[in-house]
């Protein structure tokens, strides 16, 4: 179990507004979160391997039972400050059958899972001032049509208006994100997996992230967003080992250290014969074509260059949450600890890029070659370049 692991902290970044100040570095790259005197624009993440908890229950009543499964504290809060906020985490479901990789009860119903965020004073609050809109879905536990895995995706922004009625103090405040899960035929005992269950009954975490920018009022931070539906692939090949291939890339120039990038996507793709894993993330890069973050962006982008976690879903043929065309959502954000630059000292553009890949989720699907999902249109790719003055 994880227990309380990733509770205290996260990774921010402060931009001061003539000098970027980097906070001291601690285990694994992360930064400690600055203090009150911050500058006009902060971004930061939730540590990896972040999530709080194992497992949530599947209560029979809609919101008796809901946990806090991921936890980012945030710069001390002033009035008119815009808090913008994003998150996914990835639920999964467990024990169709008896088996080893079995966590809790088993069960063969369908559980409906909610994810919101809340604003609060406590790491583990479930309550405070709800700052995002709830999502849900019900994810298939029933062959053949079972997602088994299961992301949550969200994303907000509000501004505060009087920091004496926030519902934490100013200098303590928290973001939450909160997952619930029910279902009328649960009898106590089953569970949904945070993260990924594993073939030997354990959970690996490292599927979600929580993200927050937070801009100080009247200090003149800009804001440009840039969005493109280009499909730089128009299919994903059918592939156990490696078929990963950039969907979506966007350019950024004008880069510079302090400056905070919220990316958000949307992929469409349309699975044929078997049900399909599809399996997507965000990267920062030199390269539109980039499928991993490259030796620039791991030096001077946060989190190694890597905008959100790896997940992805069972998409299947027949009904269900992930039904062919499978629908991939992803939020994430990424912070420049440097000016990217070339060779030559130059101020260079970087690339926000989609990268996913799918395989198919039978044995027998190892016996022969098949079709590789089709990238549909509907989908892009949008970028939020946030800059101090």
């Amino acid at each position: 179990m994880r227990g309380s692991r990733g509770a205290g902290g996260g990774t921010w970044i402060a931009a001061l507004a003539a000098v970027v100040t980097l906070p001291a570095l601690g285990v694994a790259g992360e930064a400690e979160a600055p203090g009150p005197g911050a500058g006009p624009l902060t971004g930061g993440s939730t540590p990896r391997q972040g999530e709080l908890r194992d497992t949530v229950p599947i209560t029979r009543r809609k919101g008796a039972a809901p946990r806090t499964v991921l936890s980012l504290p945030l710069p001390r809060l002033k009035r008119g400050d815009l808090v913008r906020l994003n998150a996914e985490v990835t639920v999964t479901t467990t024990c169709v059958e008896a088996l080893p990789r079995c966590v809790g009860r088993r069960y063969s119903f369908d559980p409906r899972l909610r994810a919101w965020i809340v604003l609060a004073g406590d790491g583990k609050a479930v309550g405070g001032r709800r700052v995002s809109g709830r999502v849900g879905l019900e994810c298939r536990q029933t062959r053949p049509n079972r997602n088994h895995h299961c992301p949550l995706v969200t994303g907000d922004s509000f501004r505060v208006a009087n920091p004496a009625r926030l519902p934490c103090a100013p200098n303590d405040c928290r973001l939450n994100m909160v997952v619930g899960a029910h279902s009328r035929r649960a009898r106590g005992g089953e569970v949904v997996v945070i993260g990924a269950d594993r073939p030997d009954g354990s959970v690996e975490g490292g599927k979600g992230r929580l993200n927050a920018a937070v801009a100080r009022a009247g200090r003149g931070v800009e804001s440009v967003v840039r969005r493109t539906t280009r499909r730089r692939a128009r299919e994903l090949p059918a592939s156990f080992s490696g078929g990963r291939r950039v969907v979506y890339s966007q350019r950024v120039p004008g880069l510079e250290a302090g400056d905070v990038l919220l990316a958000r996507a949307k992929q469409r793709a349309r699975i044929q014969e078997l049900p399909y894993f599809v399996g997507s993330k965000i990267v920062v890069s030199a390269r539109p074509n980039a499928r991993t973050p490259g030796r620039l962006a791991r030096r001077i982008v946060s989190r190694r260059g890597t905008a959100t976690e790896t997940n992805g879903f069972n998409c299947t043929l027949g009904p269900s949450a992930f039904r062919s065309p499978c629908k991939t959502r992803k939020m994430g954000l990424a912070v420049m600890k440097r000016t990217p630059r070339d060779a030559r000292g130059r101020p260079r553009p970087l690339f926000v890029n989609l990268v996913s890949r799918t395989f198919p989720k039978r044995a027998q699907a190892r016996l022969r070659a098949y079709p590789p999902a089709r990238i549909l249109p509907g989908g892009g790719l949008t970028v939020t370049h946030l800059r101090a003055p």
